[in-house]
């Protein structure tokens, strides 16, 4: 079926539910990975780092598109962390159960109903009102450690691509791992326009950081929308390193 067909069958149901009053909304919660194009692969990525495993859907994804990569997964809560090795038996994948911080030592995690949005931090009140189904519903303690003392650089690493996604406190995860991302050709990065958790980096912040550090912002990866106002609230963007864009865009 052609793109065009598959437009207008998606329009048309799209107007179909709003007759009855529904809405189609993208959670992303339900996605099992990130929108990347093949020019990826010109980046000749050797190491995958993937922070904030969840169940491996990334991880399933990326290994679709860069097959047969070295993968280093981080993913802090013990129930999750079985999934994301049952998920990705057959890939070589070095998993660590612990989060990523500034620091080494412990911590309590809240735990989400619908796992994602688990978060060291506290949610906002925003978050609270439009993803109710995200609430906070136990707690669990976790180790922490610094992605420089557990991923060191060595002539094996090769070019590195980096994921960070950890429900608003991807700042900590770079306190952390100033090295390794320096390092690496290209980083997705989890972003929020509006505050979700307390104290975390708005798109700008991290725009600002990442900018301002040798890389260029080549786009969005995935946006997803506030489903009651329909303004873009948050989603993952991709820095490349200034000096192999002209590997992506020839």
């Amino acid at each position: 079926m052609s793109l065009v067909n598959n437009m207008i069958i998606n329009r048309l149901i799209r107007k179909f539910l709003n007759v009855f009053g529904y809405e189609i909304v993208r959670l992303k919660s339900l996605n099992t990975g990130l929108s990347l194009g093949n020019w990826v692969n010109k980046l000749n990525i050797s190491t995958i780092i993937d922070v904030g495993s969840n169940e491996g859907q990334f991880i399933q994804s990326i290994n679709q598109l860069l097959p047969n990569k070295k993968i280093i997964a981080f993913e802090p809560i013990k129930s999750v962390y079985e999934a994301l090795l049952k998920n990705t038996q057959g890939i070589d994948v070095t998993a660590y159960n612990c989060a990523l911080s500034d620091a080494e030592g412990t911590s309590e995690i809240n735990i989400s109903k619908n796992s994602v949005s688990s978060s060291l931090l506290n949610m906002e009140d925003l978050h609270k009102s439009t993803y109710p189904q995200s609430a906070y519903i136990t707690k669990e303690t976790i180790q922490l450690k610094r992605l420089d003392d557990v991923v060191p650089l060595n002539d094996k690493t090769g070019n590195i691509l980096l994921k960070i996604d950890v429900q608003g406190y991807e700042n900590m995860v770079i306190a952390g791992g100033p090295n390794v991302i320096k390092a690496a050709s290209i980083v997705i990065i989890e972003f929020s326009f509006q505050p979700l958790y307390e104290g975390q980096w708005l798109f700008h912040e991290t725009y600002n950081y990442f900018t301002s550090n040798g890389y260029r912002f080549v786009g969005f990866a995935d946006q997803v929308a506030d489903p009651n106002i329909r303004v873009p609230l948050y989603g993952d963007a991709m820095f490349v390193k200034e000096q192999l864009l002209n590997k992506i865009y020839h």
